[in-house]
């Protein structure tokens, strides 16, 4: 056979190959790239939604300390001020979603970083005055203006991973930044190894300590936000899979079509009541373990070690699920089993019906808590994955916000006059117990991570056909 017959017989099973799979050029799996710099863009946010978070629940693991330096901070004002991070979650979301949609995630990494660092200017800021009312005030303005930009925080990650990471990475970098947002938690109960327990020092020398931090709290915060004004793209230059390339419904359509998703549904709703709770009981965690003798010091070890655990295990449960994907709802069922057993303990333990002793309450807290953690960048994956096409600013913030409501109405029952605490382990196990019913009713179906093994199959055989 001549050349030239053999460059048309070439042509044509390339024609005939373009035409069977309904591939153009531009979505093949050739003109895919990721880059080094998603590490730089998932670093940048992480750590800015760590801050975020700790920020949120600056006061809780201090509460004894700003009690007795700070008049009126007793435990309905540290549960108010940590409460308006979910309030404004509720009345700044929609907005928030909006303007994410239209001026993409470049503009709304910035607005945290803004907020943020306002906030913690506030704060800092009132103790020039030496006035205990304007301190206050500002601490609730600060945490209104931190809290503000808690949708962009909590919605973000999937955003990111789909944008700057290729399929095998995308659990992995969701996880990331959602366990990151919670490791904040674990950040904040460090904060004692600044701020003197009233038991160690005088009410003017824990009025010093929190000066100092809240000073540090100021320079982190300066530091982020020049760091992301400098340097942090909207999208990378080429795209790092064919989902990433494909146009989301708008906000609206969206929302309209998730509505009447009813997979999408019940994870959003097993997911509420799964993460909304233990994310709240964070806040207020020394009160509850005061209640079974635990001071606020030790209460710093359990908070820490069992907000770490919880985002380590976290990622550690994302990677595996990357590696062997397809299994999300499995995973699920099983870490929600035992974390129900865990928190189970923890009741017990409150109740008397088990001898308290330090070792059952580290490990019932801390198990419990890692394992409740490393849920939810299942949920989100599995919950954008039913979505699909769906924007994931819009999948992302329907179980946010319910969060946020769940979570808001636990924190206003601290504001009911001698409701103590005994209602906390209750309610744990209750929420995490309807979840897991729930859960059980969902049908996989991985439309998403469908759709990309379905371009590399096809890409794939066109490079078959073009290198023969």
């Amino acid at each position: 056979m001549s050349q030239e017959a053999t460059l048309v017989l070439k042509k044509c099973k390339l024609m005939e190959a373009e035409s069977k799979y309904q591939q153009s050029d531009e979505a093949t799996p050739q003109n895919f790239k990721t880059y080094k710099l998603r590490f730089w863009i998932l670093g940048i946010f992480s750590f800015l939604a760590f801050f975020q978070c700790l920020q949120w629940n600056l006061w809780g693991p201090l509460s004894a300390s700003v009690d007795a330096a700070f008049d009126g901070f007793g435990s309905d004002t540290v549960a108010m001020i940590a409460n308006w991070g979910t309030i404004t979650y509720l009345i700044f979301s929609y907005h928030l979603v909006r303007i994410m949609d239209k001026n993409g995630i470049r503009v709304a990494v910035l607005i945290i970083a803004v907020f943020v660092t306002v906030g913690t200017v506030l704060r800092a800021g009132a103790l020039l005055i030496n006035s205990d009312i304007l301190f206050k005030v500002m601490c609730h303005i600060g945490a209104i203006v931190n809290g503000a930009v808690g949708p962009i925080v909590m919605i973000s990650p999937p955003v990111i991973a789909a944008l700057w990471f290729p399929p095998n990475e995308r659990t992995t970098a969701t996880g990331c930044g959602q366990l990151f947002n919670l490791l904040g938690n674990a950040g904040s109960y460090l904060q004692p190894l600044i701020v003197r327990s009233p038991k160690h020092a005088s009410s003017e020398e824990i009025r010093s300590d929190i000066a100092r931090l809240l000073y540090i709290y100021v320079g982190v915060s300066l530091v982020v936000l020049v760091s992301v004004a400098v340097y942090f793209p909207a999208k990378p230059p080429t795209p790092p899979s064919v989902s990433s390339t494909k146009e989301r419904i708008d906000v609206m359509g969206s929302a309209a079509r998730l509505v009447r998703n009813s997979d999408y549904r019940l994870t959003v709703i097993s997911m509420v009541f799964c993460i909304s709770v233990p994310a709240a009981w964070y806040t207020v965690l020394n009160f509850s373990l005061g209640e079974i003798g635990i001071d606020q010091d030790e209460a710093m070890g359990i908070g820490f070690l069992s907000v770490s655990c919880s985002t380590f295990f976290g990622i550690l449960v994302t990677r595996i699920t990357d590696m062997l994907y397809g299994h999300l709802k499995v995973s699920l069922i099983f870490l929600m089993a035992f974390d129900i057993a865990f928190f189970y303990w923890f009741f017990l333990l409150t109740w008397g019906c088990i001898e308290v002793t330090q070792w059952q309450v580290y490990v019932s807290i801390i198990f419990g808590m890692s394992l409740n953690g490393a849920t939810i960048p299942l949920f989100t994956e599995l919950a954008v994955e039913f979505a699909y096409p769906c924007s994931e600013l819009v999948v992302a913030g329907f179980f946010t916000f319910g969060m946020n409501v769940i979570g808001t109405v636990f924190l206003f029952l601290f504001l009911i006059p001698n409701i103590g605490y005994d209602w906390i382990t209750y309610t744990l196990l209750a929420t995490s117990s309807v979840s897991i019913v729930l859960i059980v009713f969902v049908e996989e179906n991985y439309r998403r991570t469908s759709e990309d093994k379905q371009a590399r199959v096809k890409g794939q055989a066109t490079s078959d056909v073009t290198s023969s």
